[in-house]
């Protein structure tokens, strides 16, 4: 018997991209310009934004990202430092791989015209980009910069030192950028931008990066960013593709907040809150959606759902969950999981109970077609609160199952334990662990535990770290019988 849980990728995540050789612009914020005060806020802005994804045992993966950001302005002047790290990594084999740093400084002429300097650095190991330096000096034009709407465009001379597929190169280069973004309300805005950045003396040495998205205002201090990027490189290095597509979404956060404004906005990567709801009589549900896709020299795709949902009543509780994980790297699939179940409670006293539950599990790299477990457990709670939950289950079950093409049947006990901690007004801890036991047989036994904490960002938004084992002591031939998880994501609740 075996169970691999999936990597989630950045879920609804944080800013984690997966493109193995993309790149970015000096330049290119755009997507990030923030709501505040600009006579009361202060001269440096810093935000940033952090990822993590890790998947041990027959999915072997590991995913990071490290942003920070920082932003000064000043009367009419205004300027950006910048850098972003992401690495991931499929079975021992580096996906991405990728460091940029970045500048920009701006002196504004009167409202419309700009004048600048823009400095970058960037390393992408995967597509054979040693390096790449550019630097230059930029002339711009605001058609549009009020309180809603603002659309630039610039252009100018630079230079450009690289070393790719181990041949080292520079040139003088041009840059032409332009820019827009709208403001909807407060908590919406769309954004768009594209660079080219060609060799002067030969056009079709080009690379041309365009973005759009969309983000939403979560909290003061907390936003939403979901942006498609398209990067073209017209001579990339022997077998590498030229084009690469990227679909992101995730958090930002800031260490001031987003303000109210009437002054034009300030680049950012960085949004009140209510307490925690009680235990409550009815449906209680939560769900996430987590998602990410590459096309490109980075070809990958991620698509996690999970619902979790809950009915009280005073003597009976009903609950509903449902995990699904889908990953392919290189056309390969690397992760595709089904585990749904359903439990009925009748509480005796608000303390005992007794139910029946039936789960269904499959996971096609574990090789397992499938496992029903119909059960009936009888269990106590420990502790039974508006803030906190302890209890504990057994019985008999029935396990079926199809393994490594072979089938089985056999009688089992099911053993389950939960807890749930509402730490503080935004807080809240969860773990649960689960034991299926051969009687007939003590080496046939699967154990999992999961646990996971959300933080608050709204009412009806959470922003969720999980953690998930599974050792099944009899898995299918040449698999491994221990999987662990670490992932994070934006669970949704209602």
């Amino acid at each position: 018997m075996k169970t691999t849980l999936a990597l989630s990728h950045l879920s609804t995540a944080l800013l984690f991209p997966l493109s193995a050789s993309e790149t970015y612009s000096p330049g290119d914020f755009l997507s990030a310009l923030t709501v505040s005060d600009f006579e009361k806020e202060p001269l440096w802005e810093i935000t940033g934004v952090a990822s993590i994804g890790l998947a041990k045992g027959n999915a072997d993966s590991n995913n990071y990202g490290l942003q920070a950001l920082a932003t000064y302005q000043k009367d009419h002047n205004e300027g950006h430092i910048g850098a972003d790290f992401f690495f991931s990594e499929n079975s021992g084999t580096a996906t991405t791989n990728s460091l940029r740093i970045y500048s920009q400084y701006n002196h504004l002429i009167g409202n419309q015209w700009f004048i600048g300097t823009f400095g970058s650095f960037l390393n992408n190991e995967i597509a054979n980009l040693d390096y790449r330096f550019d630097a230059g000096v930029t002339l711009g034009y605001y058609f549009f910069k009020n309180d809603n709407t603002k659309l630039s465009l610039e252009t100018g001379p630079g230079h450009t030192w690289e070393e790719q597929d181990r041949l080292s190169n520079d040139y003088f280069s041009l840059r032409l950028a332009q820019k827009f973004e709208h403001k909807f309300n407060k908590e919406l805005k769309i954004w768009q931008s594209t660079i080219l950045t060609p060799k002067a003396s030969d056009f079709n040495n080009t690379l041309f990066i365009a973005e759009a998205g969309i983000e939403i205002l979560l909290t003061d201090d907390w936003s939403l960013r979901t942006a498609l990027r398209y990067q073209h490189d017209n001579t990339p290095a022997d077998g590498r593709d030229e084009s690469d597509i990227l679909l992101l979404t995730g958090l930002s956060y800031s260490l001031g907040g987003f303000k109210n404004s009437v002054k034009p906005d300030r680049m950012t990567l960085k949004p009140e809150d209510q307490k925690n709801g009680e235990i409550k009589m009815g449906w209680a549900t939560t769900a996430a959606l987590n998602y990410s896709l590459a096309k490109g020299n980075s070809d990958s795709l991620f698509l996690g759902a999970t619902v979790d949902s809950a009915y009280r009543r005073k003597d009976d509780e009903t609950f509903l969950s449902l995990t699904y994980s889908f990953s392919e790297n290189g056309g390969d699939t690397s992760a595709d999981s089904l585990r749904t179940g359903i439990q009925h409670n009748r509480v005796f006293d608000e303390t005992y109970f007794l139910g029946g539950s039936l789960g269904y599990f499959r996971d096609d790299i574990a090789d397992v077609s499938y496992r029903f477990t119909p059960s009936a457990t009888a269990g106590y709670y420990f502790l039974k609160e508006d803030d906190i939950t302890l209890s504990v289950e057994t019985g008999p079950s029935m396990t079926f199952e199809e393994i490594g093409g072979l089938t089985d049947n056999f009688f089992s006990v099911t053993t389950a334990q939960n807890f749930t901690w509402e730490i503080s007004e935004k807080l809240t801890f969860s773990q649960h662990v689960t034991g299926i036991f051969d009687p007939s047989d003590r080496q046939n036994y699967i154990l999992s535990a999961r646990a996971k904490l959300d933080t608050d960002i709204t009412p009806n938004l959470a922003w969720r770290i999980a953690w998930a084992w599974t050792k099944d002591n009899t898995p299918a031939a040449t698999r491994k019988s221990t999987d662990s998880t670490l992932t994070t994501g934006i669970a949704l609740k209602f």
